[in-house]
């Protein structure tokens, strides 16, 4: 099955698999989120673990303003 057509990613808002950016940023925001409510905090506590998780929430944000900034401009 593909993963963009799963009814709980289609539930979370996504109706079609996104491209470029948009895709890096979903994945981004979804290693985040499963992180923070479904992994106990002994687990994140693991340097590797705490690595990805802080360098994924700076690549959705960097993402993220070069995404405003290049629609304002």
């Amino acid at each position: 099955m593909n993963f963009w057509k799963n009814p709980i990613i289609k539930s979370l808002g996504w109706k079609e698999e996104p491209k470029g950016v948009a895709k890096v940023m979903s994945v981004c925001m979804l290693i985040v989120i499963v992180a923070a409510y479904f992994l106990p905090t002994s687990i994140q506590e693991i340097k590797l673990l705490s690595t990805i998780i802080c360098s994924s929430t700076i690549i959705f944000f960097v993402l993220f303003a070069y995404v405003i900034i290049k629609r304002f401009l």
